[in-house]
């Protein structure tokens, strides 16, 4: 099995996590489902819109490639549809509390690409919302038509975004979002958390001479060394300057990162190229 193949598998196997047991399920009261029609106030004007929504099948396999949205308000009607995703869900909540409802569609554009589009009904059509933009990388600026990642929560007026993420190594990991005034602005501590599970320490992080790094004890920051052979895995990272991580032996710190600037790829550790301080480290490819 490819590294890339494991991350797609450990991904779907996050995300279907919840469905194993519908009752404990907290995307069950958001989600829809296909060809389903819900009376929903979509615009916040106090009357319901009526919103159709069902999967796109492909032809040859039945599996679902895109899904198509419809409303009636009043004497108005549109359909949205996304572009070509699969595994596509969607979900429906007021997620800034406005009395408007906004639909929020997930799928994979490719290879555990996922992509989220936020959708609100301006009363004639829908119009998809800006999410602030943050690249694999850590280096994303501005804003973009869709968040990158696919939801993995809804809840206190907060979105969860899951999707494979570079960070000494290829993770699932997730950031949070909050709407706000129409945009989705990020709402957590600036850095992806990886969504860590038991099979994790079957690849962790060894190291091959000693490292720098600062340890967590007792809520202050103590510097220290790892040792040669010391076993970690990565928790959390901004992909740009820091990487957080836990040991076997369970004592939690971070370690300095900077993009490899001379290989154009990967990370540097206190400027050591991460292949010089790793035996290996587990990038999808």
């Amino acid at each position: 099995m490819t590294m890339k193949t494991w991350c797609a598998l450990a991904l779907a196997l996050l995300l279907a996590l919840p469905a194993a047991a519908e009752t404990a399920d907290p995307l069950a009261a958001y989600a829809l489902t296909d060809g389903q029609t819900v009376e929903v106030d979509l615009d916040g004007d106090g009357e319901a819109e009526t919103l159709s929504y069902r999967v796109v099948p492909d032809i040859e396999t039945g599996e679902g490639i895109g899904v198509e949205i419809s409303v009636a308000d009043g004497g108005a009607s549109a359909t949205w549809g996304s572009d070509m995703i699969f595994r596509p869900d969607a979900y429906i909540a007021d997620l800034d509390g406005d009395g408007a409802t906004e639909v929020l569609v997930s799928g994979d554009w490719a290879s555990a690409d996922f992509v989220t589009w936020g959708l609100r009904w301006d009363g004639h059509a829908f119009q998809r919302l800006s999410f602030a933009s943050d690249s694999r990388s850590g280096a994303g600026a501005g804003y973009t038509d869709e968040g990158y990642g696919h939801v993995f929560a809804i809840g206190d007026g907060r979105v969860t975004l899951i999707g494979a993420y570079d960070a000494l190594g290829t993770y699932s990991a997730t950031r949070v979002y909050a709407l706000r005034d129409g945009v989705f602005e990020f709402a957590d501590d600036g850095l992806w958390h990886v969504q860590v599970a038991g099979y994790a320490w079957d690849i962790p992080l060894v190291t091959t001479r000693e490292v720098s790094a600062t340890f967590v004890e007792d809520g202050a920051e103590v510097e220290g060394t790892l040792p040669v052979g010391a076993r970690l895995i990565i928790t959390a990272s901004d992909g740009t300057s820091v990487a957080w991580f836990e040991t076997e032996d369970g004592r939690e710190g971070y370690l300095s990162i900077a993009p490899d600037a001379q290989r154009g790829w990967g990370s540097t550790v206190d400027g050591v190229p991460e292949d010089d301080v790793f035996k290996v480290v587990p990038y999808a490819g």
